[in-house]
């Protein structure tokens, strides 16, 4: 292992060798990241953080920000800024929509999908794929929300006056639930064993590709083989795509059926919608999606919805305990729109102001996704600098929201400041990505969390102390422990 770290190091030393060699660019760069070696850059302070890399970004970040918002570093060869400032990090977003090559490491799960694809496949699925998501159609999943809210609700019962709990797995599961529901078509969810073993592989991969990502060794397929991933990982991906491509067929199946053509129903209550994966397959009709890409559109939205949506909740959930009396003014507006004993309809969701400001205020404190990392393959201006063509850019959603530009006390969870200004439309806000990147999903995630956060605060008085959360990045921002809340009965 020592002779290999070894030779590791002497080819880094080599890349970079070659890099600052042959790097004749006469554009100045901005202050450095610390501790800069010769030869190897700062390879080394960056491989110290392998084992916690949410102390990784804490740390570039707040380096950032007392030198003015822009910093660089060199891993191997590669030269990297760190953007910290809002506006800074909105150009670069708009400049940058090429994703670092570290994506393309997840190309056998998801492929050719939106998150992971860069270029002509990104823009022709972003354009086939929006009206799939605009709020007429996901209006027409209220029902489904509201259905999936109450049994959550129903399932929190046996924690009221019990104490603290750990409320994630229900959100998850929830989370889960009610994106297969839309996605898939209600009928994938009655299958228990099937939504236990999707989740299950999911987690696995992205602790997977985390793993990879980071560690750069492993990005050669010869020592990738010899540590037993690689087969682990095939055998994930190969279940994965199998339960996919289940769903495929027995949908396809379906629509065969007239009757079943334009709806799906929830057997229990006898909701009707259409699902995602309908609209999907209309487009193979003409050709226009292959049954593959549709399979990897599918995999693309629900890892990155569900969990998305159930850490949201799980840290909204925990900021609201800790500050009852945002809870209670949520609380009265819930009541005072929705009513303590109705689903929330259509008319409702945009009187629900306070409650969306509760969650962009949430989403702003805990960004599930902190880190966004492109390839620059243009020069690109920022406000004091200019990216060189063929670095890469790290923004840093986590530290950027709190920077002052969002008003006083950047810091402090005040649900006021998108009330009080115009935030609410914040191009720089980067809970769901930046620029023209942004999640096609958005509307989708807000509408569905106040929908939850609806039932569950009209039926419990939720109390929490986060002053000690701790969380864990693995891609997605993952809550470890002192999220933990209590819940009473409020009639």
């Amino acid at each position: 292992m020592l002779s290999l770290a070894f030779l590791v190091c002497v080819l880094c030393s080599v890349l970079v060798w070659i890099k600052y060699g042959r790097d004749k660019s006469n554009i100045p760069l901005p202050p450095a990241f610390p501790g800069k070696l010769p030869l190897v850059g700062h390879t080394f302070t960056l491989f110290r953080y392998l084992t916690d890399l949410h102390e990784l970004i804490k740390y570039a970040a707040e380096d950032c920000a007392k030198k003015g918002g822009v910093t660089h570093f060199y891993s191997g060869s590669e030269l990297y800024y760190v953007i910290l400032d809002p506006q800074d990090a909105l150009t670069a977003a708009n400049a940058c929509l090429t994703k670092h090559f570290t994506y393309k490491l997840g190309n056998d799960w998801m492929g050719g999908g939106l998150i992971i694809t860069s270029g002509d496949i990104w823009k022709r699925h972003r354009k086939l794929l929006n009206p799939a998501f605009t709020l007429p159609v996901i209006y027409g999943f209220l029902d489904v929300f509201n259905s999936q809210s109450k049994k959550l609700v129903r399932s929190m019962e046996p924690h009221v006056g019990k104490g603290l709990f750990d409320h994630f797995p229900y959100m998850k599961n929830n989370a889960f639930e009610t994106l297969c529901a839309g996605t898939f078509g209600i009928n994938a969810i009655d299958d228990k064993e099937f939504t236990q073993k999707y989740m299950e592989s999911v987690n696995e991969m992205l602790n997977i590709e985390t793993n990879k990502a980071v560690k750069f060794w492993l990005h050669n397929d010869f020592l990738y083989k010899l540590t037993g991933l690689k087969k682990k990982e095939e055998e994930v991906i190969k279940s994965l795509h199998a339960m996919a491509n289940t769903v495929l067929q027995k949908k396809k199946a379906a629509m065969k059926n007239e009757a079943l053509n334009n709806t799906c129903e929830f057997e229990s209550t006898g909701i009707k919608y259409k699902a995602f994966l309908d609209l999907l397959l209309e487009l193979s009709k003409n050709g226009l999606l292959t049954d593959r890409e549709i399979r990897e559109e599918l995999d693309n939205i629900i890892v990155a919805g569900y969990e998305t949506t159930s850490y949201e909740l799980t840290f909204a959930l925990g900021l609201l305990g800790a500050h009852p009396e945002v809870q209670e003014k949520l609380y009265k507006e819930l009541i005072e729109v929705v009513g303590s004993d109705k689903d929330v309809e259509k008319d409702d969701v945009n009187k629900l102001v306070y409650t969306n400001a509760v969650l962009m205020e949430c989403l702003r404190m805990f960004p599930s996704v902190p880190l966004f990392i492109r390839y620059v393959d243009k020069d690109v201006r920022l406000k004091n600098y200019i990216m060189r063509a063929g670095s890469n850019c790290l923004l840093f959603p986590l530290t950027s929201h709190h920077d002052q530009s969002w008003g006083a006390h950047a810091d402090q969870f005040r649900p006021e400041r998108w009330l009080d200004g115009d935030l609410r439309n914040n191009k720089e806000f980067a809970a769901f990505g930046l620029g023209k990147r942004a999640c096609i999903g958005r509307t989708y995630a807000m509408v569905s969390m106040k929908v939850t956060l609806a039932h569950l605060l009209l039926r419990y008085r939720v109390k929490a102390d986060i002053s000690k959360i701790k969380q864990k990045y693995e891609i997605i921002m993952r809550p470890l422990s002192g999220h933990e809340i209590s819940i009473e009965r409020r009639t």
